[in-house]
């Protein structure tokens, strides 16, 4: 059975859900875009003069952030959201991997 709800036609399975049906791309979009962010950042200010005080800092952000982008890419691809959330999921997990490793050598 199909309903009319908030603009949409929703199946009764989603209604009964009661789950938030966001989008499966938007986790790793974001993530992408924190660890964008992360990196103007990094790159100015390694060529600033407080390049000697902000390295240890942005080590610490840049691996925290890539450390929940992998977690939150796990948690995404065991979310029984069928092959586009274990691809989005693998994606992230993939991100958060490659920025420690990149980081931390």
């Amino acid at each position: 059975m199909d309903r009319w709800l908030g603009g949409r036609t929703v199946t009764s399975a989603t209604v009964s859900s009661g789950k938030d049906q966001r989008n499966v791309w938007l986790g790793p979009l974001a993530g992408a875009a924190v660890l964008a962010v992360l990196f103007v950042v990094a790159t100015l200010l390694r060529r600033s003069s407080l390049a000697e005080e902000a390295r240890p800092v942005m080590i610490g952000l840049s691996s925290a952030a890539a450390a929940i982008i992998a977690v939150q890419g796990a948690r995404t691809a065991a979310a029984r959201r069928g092959w586009p959330g274990i691809i989005a999921g693998g994606a992230m997990i993939a991100m958060g991997l490659y920025t420690l490793v990149h980081v931390l050598r």
